[in-house]
């Protein structure tokens, strides 16, 4: 096998490989992961009972040590951060100053008296971290002469060289029961005295930092005091009673001490690793000696739990490694390796398949199994800290890169873990994809697979390979006989796996195992999101089938794949197994179905687009085959088959403007075929349906043609008379029994309409109107009369002779009900007309013609706005076999441009009434008269107040006024109550405009201009006339002189115009105008009157009771009045019931109520019955005598009296209105130059 790429690390290849469980190797000293602690008891607590729970109690405490803060010297490490130890073992051993050292010497690689160093070092663990000593001492003399001798031939003892990296710790033991009294005298004395012989101890044992037996490279940056303290006092509470918090302090001092051990040691161990690969260029310097000594760093963080520094030990290997590889320095290495029994299957990720520490040590590690235990240190690694996905990335990278040429056997080795993370599925799914590779190439091996597609493409490039041998294998070399020996020979060379042997030599059992690896690499692609990868899987397992002979397994999988392919945009793919699918669906049909048919459509579709991106011509000949074959099923059919989603001829608009048929009704719509099929087809018709506002639809329509590859400019033809805005709701065309239908999607932005096909956006057309076209329309009648709605329908036949038609009215909103039973022809009388409850039914009408129907209705418009749909459907002479189809939408302003104010003022025997005509909503118009009309037989006699023939221009700020006087024919009979009718005739300004806004609107006019911007720009010129007063006042002016000369008003009007109008059109204007005039007081009521009406109902009031008041100063002709100078009035009330609807009215009596209204602003002073009641009768006079006196001097008016109906319980209160006839006298007061005195008498009123 060939050796890896040493320009590149492991990485990861879209390819798989399961490997197998990882498991450390035993009795490594890695895995141990326990911090060994000495302890010497002294001879006090050795003889004492409580001295073995008391280190059992020690030991529970040390197993484990949590949370360890390491904080790595400058240099250990990369990031100098503080480290947490979660959890460490600490292993308590008895101290034997005899033996200990040789022990540890042969552990660690340490000579017995430390001179010597090994070449086998270990980590960092096997020797103690910390030495204790724990003792008793209650006694001061006895400390000073026996146990300090001993404590100082200990500390030398654990301070000797080999031990110059340990921590001590000396640790006095006092023990006592639950029940002693420590408050006692006797308990103050001992701890008085325990406490002097621990001070003593700290002050014989703490040593200065200059005085500890570090070297200094190594020395720990934790000591920051000037003393270190060792010794240590323990307070054990015996009897079962233990206090916690008595060993806080003894904890602490291990953590700290084997921290400060850990950071030395590890330092001390790095600096020889920095040593020995400095000497790299130094002869006779071995990798694997440094490979080694850089591991037990590696080992010992991984016991220490800290794994990612371990980890990083690791890819440092690693990195050094690929150099010697780029350096093609292999002198330390056996040879390449792999090619040993049992390489092909065992589990390549496991630490003990192989002594590798011997073979590393020996230098005859092969570089293949020297990459297997670095990858599966690696491996073990993650998956304590869990990383199992990154675990699996690593093994595919490893086996992708040295593992190519291996034939693996897929399915039979188990998964890592059970974990549904994503990352993990995915390298999982590459480790798969690897293993299906491989056995693709044993499956060729074996001839049980076919050295074609897909199982093919897992062979390795001839030209990348080596030359082969008669040991190897060739998988280009032709492929023997299945039955000779040489073939199984070769099929089994190299393969030592039994599930492989028995693949290899049964296709059941190679089955078997390819479908059970297939399955399981779906399930793992698709539990990581890559549907793509378990959609060709699929694909390869339906090959297996259909070269297997299971058509149906094939093509069950076939049916699922194409919708998948197609989904993620795949084409090429969607092609091929949509021309998998087809043909073993056609091998399990006898006769062409409709699933078939369509089965085939989709080839044809996704092989007309391939054909466009590929320029191949596997796609051009199948295309052909399939076009064929769906033709010939098609024509079978009984009725078309609906095509959908795919359209093989695009359709796109050469302009975007229809154009019309000046000799019939109807347009024509340009556009292109654009046929993607190889050869020319006959197409039965070609329909686009277009659709307008408010359901108004289109439908262009064109018969057989012939479509040959490419373009071909079609015209289609749409015989309704329908303009304005469309946009393209669907089309639809007929090749043989298939019918295809394309609905374009909904736009998000503007798109130009002849670059864009029709079935890529939806693409608007404008059809120009067509004014010689038959048409309907609504309007307002032009003479209304309130309490009778109606409506007019108008039907223009133009250019058309009509052969029949018929219209149908109605409602969009349901409000409105139309009668069209009782309509009403307003139209000369031509041709038939049949008016039904359903519908107006029309024959024989001649070219030019209109019809007018006045339809009465029923309802309330919704903001006086009328609508109603006109479908309108109509035969011409000349064109009988073509019906053709108007649906107007039309809406209709029934409100009225004015509002009626009226003023009724009852004067004896006479009614005078003020009509005032307002403008309403903001509306111009012009009134020609306003009459007030009676019926014939009618009692009253009407009476209108002469104006100026001239019509009266009425604004919104500037009303009307038209006064009539109404009176009985005969003053001996009494007025009833009779209904007149108010009839007004008026014309809007904008109507008088006209033919101005139509020239000011031909100045801004282009050749292109449509009908929709015509409105608007019309619109847009008669606002601006309108909004400008002082232009409007010279048009009322112009209205006022009718003898004036035209010209020069035109000239004016042309001049100070707010816009641009044409001098013609005004002066044709205002010769319309005049003419307009002219008629405006005769009286027409037919609909072609250039005035319009309006009749409304006027009720006569009836009124019971009229009072006239007169107030009749007493004074002689020529007599002045000063102020303070009384004043004799006389009053009388006169009634009058002439007005009050009946004689039994007439003759009744009524009380009446009298008030003189003054106060001090009007300059009276009142004296008399100025209050007080009254009986009154028809034609009865009250009188009534009073003083007046002026307060002030100056022009005062009289006094105003009221008279009202008292309160009348019997009946009910009968109406009143009071006049007074001299309530425009007004008496001038002098000034009094001065003071006189009256006496005046005071009458007292009987009331």
């Amino acid at each position: 096998m060939q050796p890896p790429s040493p320009s590149r690390p492991a990485s990861i290849s879209s390819r798989a490989y399961t490997p197998s469980p990882i498991s450390p190797g035993p009795g490594t000293l890695a895995s141990n992961g326990n911090v060994k602690i000495t302890y010497t008891l002294a001879q006090s607590i050795q003889s004492s009972p409580h001295f073995a729970v008391l280190l059992e109690s020690l030991r529970s405490r040390v197993q484990p040590l949590r949370n360890l803060h390491w904080k790595p010297s400058a240099g250990t490490l990369p990031s100098s951060s503080i480290r947490t130890i979660q959890s460490v073992d600490a292993e308590l051993v008895p101290l034997d100053l005899g033996l200990s050292s040789a022990r540890l010497s042969a552990v660690d690689g340490f000579g017995g008296d430390g001179t010597a160093r090994s070449q086998i070092p270990g980590t960092v663990l096997a020797k103690p971290f910390i030495n204790l000593w724990l003792g008793m001492c209650e006694d001061a003399d006895m400390y000073k002469n026996v146990v300090r001798r001993q404590l100082k031939d200990w500390v030398a003892s654990v301070t000797t060289q080999s031990k110059r990296d340990q921590e001590w710790l000396v640790v006095l033991v006092t023990m006592s029961s639950p029940g002693q009294d420590a408050a006692g005298s006797g308990g103050k004395r001992l701890f008085q005295m325990k406490g002097s012989i621990i001070d003593r101890m700290r002050a014989d044992f703490t040593l200065a930092k200059r005085d500890r037996q570090v070297p200094r490279p190594y020395r720990s940056h934790r000591l920051t005091n000037s003393t270190i303290s060792r010794c240590v006092q323990l307070n054990y509470v015996t009897g079962g009673q233990d206090d916690p918090a008595a060993w806080t302090e003894l904890i602490a001092k291990i953590k700290d001490a084997i921290i400060t051990t850990l950071d030395s040691r590890v330092a001390e161990r790095i600096d020889d690793v920095r040593r020995t690969e400095a000497q790299r260029a130094v002869p006779g310097w071995n990798f694997c000696t440094f490979f080694v000594l850089k591991e037990s760093v590696a080992e010992s963080f991984e016991g220490m739990t800290l794994l990612d520094a371990a980890l990083l030990q690791y890819s440092e290997l690693e990195a050094s490694f690929y150099q010697v590889l780029k350096e093609k320095n292999l002198s330390w290495f056996g040879k390449l390796g792999g090619t040993a029994p049992g390489d092909d299957a065992a589990p390549l990720l496991s630490v003990t398949k192989k002594p590798y520490r011997d073979l590393i040590m020996s230098n005859n590690i092969s570089v293949f199994d020297f990459r297997c235990y670095l990858v599966a240190r690696q491996c073990l690694l993650l998956a304590k800290m869990g990383a199992i996905a990154d675990v699996a990335n690593k093994a595919v990278g490893f086996i992708i890169d040295e593992c190519d040429g291996w034939l693996e056997a897929g399915g039979a080795q188990e998964s890592l873990s059970d974990t549904k993370g994503t990352n993990y599925n995915a390298a999982k799914c590459e480790l798969l994809e690897l293993s299906r590779a491989q056995l693709d190439k044993l499956g060729i091996r074996a001839g049980h697979l076919p050295r074609a597609v897909p199982f093919s493409t897992s062979l390795p490039d001839r030209e990348t390979k080596s030359r082969h041998s008669a040991t190897t294998y060739d998988p280009h070399a032709a492929v023997l006989d299945p039955n000779s020996e040489e073939h199984r020979r070769i099929s089994r060379l190299g393969i030592t796996n039994a599930d492989l042997l028995e693949a290899i030599d049964s296709v059941a059992a190679f089955d078997n195992l390819y479908k059970r690896l297939i399955m399981r690499s779906v399930e793992t692609c698709q539990s990581s999101g890559r549907s793509r990868t378990a959609m060709q899987l699929q694909g390869i397992l339906a090959a297996l089938h259909l070269h297997r002979g299971d058509i149906s397994s094939a093509q069950s999988i076939y049916a699922k794949l194409p919708a998948a392919y197609a989904n993620q945009h795949w084409d090429l793919l969607q092609g091929y197994m949509l021309s998998q699918h087809l043909e073993t669906s056609n091998a399990l049909e006898e006769t062409p179905s409709e699933e078939s048919i369509i089965r085939a459509l989709a080839l044809l579709k996704v092989d007309l687009l391939s054909s466009q991106q590929a320029q191949h011509d596997v796609f051009s000949t199948r295309t052909q085959q399939t076009l064929q074959s769906v033709l010939q099923a098609s024509s079978n059919l009984s009725s078309p088959l609906q095509v959908q989603d795919f359209s093989p001829v695009d359709l796109k608009l050469t302009s975007p403007i229809a154009r019309l048929d000046d000799s019939r009704d109807g347009s024509f719509l340009d556009i292109v075929a654009a046929s993607r099929l190889p050869e020319a087809m006959e197409v039965n018709y070609i329909k686009v349906t277009f659709k307008g506002r408010n359901g108004v639809h289109a439908i262009f329509e064109h018969s057989a043609a012939n479509l040959s590859p490419g373009n071909s400019p079609l015209s289609l033809f749409c015989p309704d008379p329908v303009s304005g805005l469309l946009a393209v709701s669907e089309f639809e065309y007929q090749i043989s029994g298939l019918l295809f239908r394309v609905t374009p999607p909904e736009s998000q932005k503007p798109v130009s309409s002849t670059k864009v096909s029709l079935a890529e956006a939806r693409v608007n057309i404008r059809v120009p109107e067509d004014k010689q076209a038959a048409r309907v329309t609504m309007e307002m009648p032009r003479h209304v009369i309130l309490g009778d709605q109606r409506v007019l329908f108008k039907v223009y036949t133009g250019r058309n002779i009509l052969r029949s038609g018929r219209m149908i009215v109605e409602s969009s909103s349901g409000q409105i009900k139309y009668n069209i039973a009782s309509a009403k022809v307003l139209s000369d009388s031509c041709g038939s007309i049949n008016c039904t409850h359903g519908a107006v039914s029309i024959e024989d009408l001649p070219a030019g013609y209109e019809l007018v129907l006045s339809v009465p209705f029923s309802g309330s418009p919704r903001n006086d706005e009328l609508e109603a749909t006109l479908n309108f459907e109509y035969t011409t002479v000349t064109q009988p076999e073509v019906t053709r189809t108007i649906k107007h939408n039309s809406r209709s302003y029934v409100g009225l441009p004015l509002i009626v104010n009226i003023n009724d003022k009852f004067r004896d025997q006479r009614l005078f009434t003020n009509v005032i005509v307002h403008s309403a909503n903001q509306e111009l118009i012009r009134v020609a008269k306003v009459t007030l009309l009676n019926n014939p037989d009618s009692k009253l006699a009407v009476k209108q107040c002469t104006r100026s023939p001239v019509p009266v221009p009425v604004r919104p700020s500037r009303p009307a006024p038209w006064l009539f006087q109404i009176q009985s024919s005969d003053t001996n009979q009494l007025p009833t109550g009779e209904t007149l009718k108010l009839k007004i005739a008026y014309r809007s300004l904008r109507e008088d405009l006209d033919s101005i806004l139509d020239g000011a609107t031909e100045l801004q006019n282009g050749p292109l201009n449509t009908q929709h911007k015509q409105k608007a720009l019309r619109d847009s010129a008669g606002n601006a006339l309108l909004n400008d007063s002082r232009w409007l006042d010279m048009l009322e002016l112009l209205h006022q002189s009718p003898k004036s000369d035209p010209s020069t008003w035109a000239k004016q009007l042309v001049d100070n115009a707010p816009i641009k109008l044409d001098f013609d059109s005004v002066l044709n204007a205002i010769k319309g105008m005049r003419e307009i005039d002219a008629d405006s007081q005769l009286d027409t009521s037919n609909e072609r009157s250039r005035w319009r009406t309006v009749t409304m109902p006027f009720d006569v009031p009836l009124m019971n009771i009229i009072n006239r008041v007169r107030v009749i100063p007493q004074l002689s002709p020529g007599t002045l009045v000063y102020a303070g100078q009384p004043l004799d009035v006389i009053v009388t009330i006169e009634a009058c019931f002439h007005w009050s609807g009946s004689t039994e009215d007439a003759g009744a009596t009524y009380l009446m109520r009298y008030d003189m209204l003054s106060d001090m602003d009007s300059g009276w002073l009142i004296n008399g019955p100025k209050r007080g009641e009254y009986i009154t009768q028809d034609k009865s006079t009250y009188t009534l005598n009073l003083t007046l006196m002026p307060l002030r001097h100056g022009v005062l008016s009289l006094p105003v009296i009221s008279a009202e109906p008292g309160d009348d319980s019997s009946g009910r209160r009968p109406s009143c209105e009071t006049w007074q006839s001299d309530g425009a006298q007004k008496i001038t007061v002098l000034p009094r130059n001065s003071t006189s005195t009256y006496t005046i008498a005071m009458p007292i009123p009987v009331m």
